[in-house]
């Protein structure tokens, strides 16, 4: 028996988890569920109409309903024993069944026939690609869309041509900051989806855990609210010699490092606009105390409500500083926090954030050789 949250499953995991399991679980996703019922409880509140389109095991379905106060949860899996599996599971946790729609189907052609939900979750198994716009659709103005991806690696820059062929964007493995790098590409890929039909998607949480990115939206109505969006797309130069960054738009992409006049390269079309919504953050941190999350996600958490204080285009890692800058004694962490006034990020235990401008981190560096 396996529980998460306050929900029991009566699952026996393989020593390998894969799509191939009878009944879908994954232990190393309880992040991604912790998160998605935070993030809506701290803006819906309880009262919640929820869309678990690939619903799997249903524990997130669960624990919407037994945790986040949800009113209703529209479950889907096109699994017929998962489903069957996920009937046993509401009887014997004694949810009431008039706040269940079960559905066994296609989930773009469920999510294509619903509308009004305040959270729609797309989790697949892979890329969302094929989910993207069917999962916009049944989101009320105002709601959440949840999108996660587990191609990360394709979205971080190991495959760049899947991800130019999936995304439209170019990765940069080179940076430090890749994985930043792979969830602004998704952030804008789903801004796009949105834009295409009108609709505006503000990015307000998202991160990176183990193989997995999420994204979280929230949606509005309007081409003049899409347009102001999409003048957040552009592109990040980088300059491997120096570490020098930059967000700018497709005109002002340049060859030639400012600082050092190495050769620039350059990752996009991507999202240059903030990662977190501050407010949205706020009430997260006193929703925390609500809901029944795994010390993980409290750590993820408290540091990212840290790390949006300085929402920069890209961090510096330790390591890179040292290789590429050629400092020798690199001061600790803590100490290097101290020095630049920065804070430290999810994505690696080695990165910080500074407002510092690139000029003058390069100087405290050269001060401290």
């Amino acid at each position: 028996m396996i529980k998460e949250g306050k929900v029991l499953l009566n699952i026996e995991l393989p020593q390998v988890v894969s799509s191939r399991m009878p009944v879908f679980y994954n232990p190393h996703m309880v992040v991604n569920r912790d998160i998605s019922l935070l993030v809506v409880y701290a803006f819906v509140g309880e009262g919640a109409i929820v869309c678990d389109p690939m619903g799997a095991s249903g524990v997130r379905s669960l624990r919407f309903l037994l945790e986040a106060g949800a009113s209703k949860v529209i479950y889907n899996d096109i699994n017929p024993r998962a489903v069957e599996e996920f009937k046993k599971l509401l009887k014997m946790h004694g949810v009431d069944e008039s706040k269940v729609q079960v559905h066994t189907e296609d989930a773009s052609i469920l999510l294509r026939r619903i509308r009004g939900c305040d959270y729609v979750d797309v989790d697949p198994f892979g890329s969302p690609i094929a989910f993207l716009e069917s999962g916009i659709l049944p989101v009320k103005r105002g709601g959440i869309l949840g999108v996660s991806a587990t191609d990360t690696a394709v979205l971080s820059g190991t495959y760049p041509q899947t991800c130019i062929r999936r995304y439209g964007s170019k990765p940069l493995l080179e940076a430090e900051f890749y994985h930043e790098i792979g969830i602004r590409i998704l952030l804008k890929k789903v801004i796009e989806e949105g834009a295409k039909m009108d609709f505006a998607l503000t990015p307000i949480f998202c991160y990176s855990y183990r193989h997995h990115f999420k994204a979280f939206f929230r949606k509005d109505i309007g081409a003049k609210r899409a347009d102001q969006l999409i003048k957040n797309i552009g592109y990040i130069i980088y300059c491997n010699s120096c570490l020098y960054r930059e967000g700018v738009s497709w005109e002002n992409i340049r060859s030639t490092c400012p600082i050092c006049g190495g050769k620039l390269l350059y990752a996009g079309p991507l999202w240059l606009g903030k990662l977190w919504d501050e407010e949205l953050l706020k009430n997260m941190l006193k929703a925390m105390e609500k809901l029944p999350l795994s010390r993980e996600t409290l750590k993820i958490i408290k540091k990212i409500s840290q790390e949006a204080k300085k929402q920069t285009i890209g961090f510096y890692t330790l390591s890179a500083i040292g290789e590429r800058l050629k400092v020798g004694n690199l001061p600790t962490l803590k100490r290097m926090l101290s020095l630049v006034q920065g804070t430290p990020t999810h994505f690696t235990g080695e990165g910080f954030r500074t407002l510092l401008s690139h000029r003058e981190l390069l100087k405290l560096v050269e001060s401290i050789k």
